[in-house]
């Protein structure tokens, strides 16, 4: 006999519609192979337009999300409207009529997981979230359940499908105007896509990864910096100098503190990241006793990411445990104190001794210099281009500081971090 997976569906947009698309030509498939059947007893969203998918499949719909937590014959409420409010509130609600929760909502589970995850607990039911991070990489399941049994000890992530696909355009020739507004043309970002290229959404899926993965409740604000200010001259210089720059999230875990940090980030040609191109993410765990471990995917995408929210439903169908989540308080590194080696452009005067001078700032805050390239110009002004060996984020701040003295500087450096990897 199959086991029967009652579900209450809220929201009916692109994800939602895709659940319902996927239920619709697989469930016969999905009961074959895994045992579970899966029922679809009502659906929810406020817009009759968005109800209608679901009319037309004979699913009785509703636009109050009540009489979902009312409906006896429902043991799980899929959340798929995002945002913070109402989608926090229906989470909670769900929960405390002792529903199961399966949700794709990075915002409320980055800033409300504790909460979330404790009153799931005290009720013993489960929440499920692997649609939150990653598209239909199985990043969160890994994490709980493949690496249970090992203290993860560093995380890096390409975790944004938007701003993946805009500078991998841009490393093919496209400046960035031109590579949004092609991301936006093919559905890759939105009409306002400031949360993606800002790096917000990347910090999100980061907190959620490490709060998993180091058992800590992360409260404060990630250091986040996007993709706006990267030019078509930084991915050339990149390039010449053997690298390719991605929007990458780090979480480390090291002597009892936790990095985390969201920023471009040079990356060796070589490494695996640099061929993970437009809209695909990837994740790279490192484990104390198994090593690393690497998983791409599509990162973004109707149908890849109502997939997983579907994987999510059979997953309760076989569960028979309620996960334990327990985090604890961790101290945050100071931003100041992280170290990598660091690219800095800067745009100065064609004069003797400009060069002394930047060196000089540069080794009054510690800072020494690994390689130096001056362009060739017929311009008044020159770039240079200096790699430095590691330093502090707090060091080259005050040596950023201090090249505001040199007049023939003629404009603030341009800083991307390198990441090696070690």
């Amino acid at each position: 006999m199959p086991v029967e997976v009652n579900v209450g569906l809220v929201g009916l947009g692109n994800i939602g519609s895709g659940v319902l698309d996927i239920l619709k030509e697989n469930s016969e498939i999905i009961e074959k192979r895994t045992g579970v059947r899966i029922n679809l007893v009502a659906a929810c969203d406020k817009s009759k337009e968005q109800l209608e998918k679901a009319i037309t499949l004979g699913i009785p719909t509703t636009e109050n999300f009540k009489d979902l937590l009312n409906n006896e014959k429902i043991g799980v409420i899929i959340e798929l409207i995002g945002g913070y409010e109402p989608a926090h509130s229906i989470i909670i609600d769900a929960l405390r009529a002792k529903k199961h929760v399966i949700t794709a909502n990075k915002a409320v589970l980055a800033k409300y997981g504790t909460e979330i995850f404790a009153e799931a607990q005290k009720n013993n039911v489960n929440v499920l979230f692997e649609a939150a991070v990653g598209g239909c990489i199985p990043i969160i399941r890994t994490i709980e359940e493949s690496y249970s049994s090992d203290r993860i000890e560093k995380i890096y992530g390409i975790l944004n499908g938007t701003t993946n696909f805009i500078l991998t355009r841009m490393g093919e020739g496209m400046s960035y105007e031109e590579a949004l507004k092609k991301a936006q043309e093919l559905g890759f970002a939105e009409a306002d896509p400031s949360f993606d290229v800002e790096g917000k959404d990347t910090a999100q899926k980061l907190s959620i990864l490490a709060g998993l993965a180091f058992d800590a409740k992360i409260g404060c604000e990630i250091f986040t910096e996007g993709i706006t200010k990267i030019t078509k001259s930084d991915i050339d210089f990149a390039k010449e100098l053997g690298y390719v720059i991605k929007l990458l999230a780090i979480a480390k875990k090291e002597n009892g503190q936790i990095e985390l940090r969201v920023h471009p980030t040079m990356i060796p040609a070589s490494h695996f990241f640099a061929n993970i191109s437009n809209e695909f993410n990837a994740v790279l765990l490192s484990g104390a006793n198994t090593g690393e471990i690497l998983l791409s995917g599509k990162g973004a995408g109707k149908l890849p990411t109502a997939t997983v929210v579907v994987t999510d439903i059979i997953e309760l169908g076989s569960r028979v445990r309620v996960t334990q989540r327990n985090f604890e308080n961790v101290k945050i590194m100071p931003f100041e104190e992280v170290t990598s080696r660091f690219l800095l452009r800067l745009n100065v005067a064609d004069k003797p001794g400009i060069l002394a001078e930047i060196a000089k700032s540069l080794g009054n805050n510690g800072i020494s210099i690994a390689a130096l390239s001056q362009k060739e110009t017929n311009m008044e002004t020159v770039p240079i281009i200096l790699i430095t060996h590691k330093a502090s984020e707090g060091q080259l701040i005050k040596a950023i500081k201090e090249f505001e003295s040199i007049k023939e500087i003629r404009e603030k450096a341009s800083v991307l971090r390198i990441e090696d990897f070690d």
